[in-house]
């Protein structure tokens, strides 16, 4: 995996908070985790500057966490609305 392909997923996940997505937060997560690792690799095997920004990338990573943190529920149990049917204790 390279960085270009890591920015990408960077990119293509950024939008966790705008589509309420909890696993586009986990994807973004794992993303910008990556992309910490192989900044320090590949900054020093070169001389460019990266397009994207370390502090940026930082500050995304723990508005990502906390997202994720604020929406899952305990129990895996995703969601609070539940339909009755005639079927199902319907009074």
């Amino acid at each position: 995996m390279v960085i270009a392909d890591i920015e990408s997923d960077l990119l293509t996940y950024a939008d966790f908070e705008e589509v309420a997505s909890v696993a586009r937060a986990k994807s973004f997560i794992t993303a910008a985790k990556r992309w910490l690792i192989l900044r320090a690799e590949s900054a020093s095997n070169q001389s460019s500057s990266l397009s994207i920004g370390k502090n940026f990338v930082e500050s995304m990573l723990k508005r990502a966490q906390d997202f994720v943190a604020a929406n899952t529920t305990t129990g895996g149990a995703v969601g609070g609305v539940r339909f009755l049917g005639a079927g199902e204790n319907f009074r």
